[in-house]
């Protein structure tokens, strides 16, 4: 995109801005009139087709989404969205549970504002283990999801537990000594495995010992 072409772009969006000051959400006809009529009555020289490119180009860009009165730009403004905006940074692959616990507000309130970030493409969600997580948009849905285990208590604690034993353990052992019932072993240390926490071995038909990934 050409420079006099990011800044058409930018006038289209100052104006939609304007545009959101006076009404509730975005309606394409009302706002492609409302922009026209406000360049007529000034020196900016950019015809319909113009501003219906530049408008499109910016829901392509998840800047602004037809339906809402927000923008990407003030999408953030509101405290409590910006509030759990900040916890999934800080806590990727959270799920919906632990952060209304955390952050303190209704159900209804943080699936609305969870709902506002995935529309601008703030975040992703992905289903694991029936939950909802919520991570950056920047990441895959892969990393989202290896990103939930770090903190998933169970996960956690066999992690944890083979810190300690570098020559590894079957799945037996560690139901053995973390006293987790079998089923709940087999499943993380499956879930590990297969995001890459782990590094296994086999050492017959039906023993595979498990350690934590050798970092090369």
């Amino acid at each position: 995109m050409t420079m006099v072409a990011q800044e058409t772009e930018e006038i289209v969006f100052n104006a939609i801005q304007e545009y959101l000051n006076e009404n509730r959400v975005i309606e394409k006809h009302n706002l492609i009139n409302f922009i026209k009529s406000s360049f007529s009555k000034s020196s900016i020289n950019i015809n319909e087709e113009g501003i219906i490119r530049n408008f499109e180009s910016l829901i392509k860009k998840k800047r602004i989404v037809v339906g809402s009165r927000l923008s990407k730009d003030s999408i953030l403004n509101n405290e409590n969205r910006n509030e759990i905006y900040i916890y999934i940074m800080q806590n990727p692959g959270a799920y919906f549970n632990k952060i209304v616990k955390s952050i303190g507000l209704s159900n209804h309130v943080v699936y609305w504002h969870l709902n506002m970030l995935i529309k601008f493409e703030l975040i992703k969600k992905a289903q694991i283990e029936n939950h909802e997580i919520y991570f950056d948009s920047k990441l895959s849905e892969k990393e989202g999801m290896k990103l939930y285990f770090t903190y998933k208590k169970e996960s956690k604690k066999i992690l944890e537990h083979l810190t300690f034993k570098k020559k590894g353990m079957n799945k037996a052992q560690l139901a053995e000594e973390l006293q987790m019932h079998p089923k709940t072993i087999r499943k993380y240390v499956n879930y590990l495995d297969e995001f890459g926490f782990l590094d296994k071995e086999q050492i017959s038909k039906r023993e595979t010992l498990f350690s934590l990934k050798r970092i090369s």
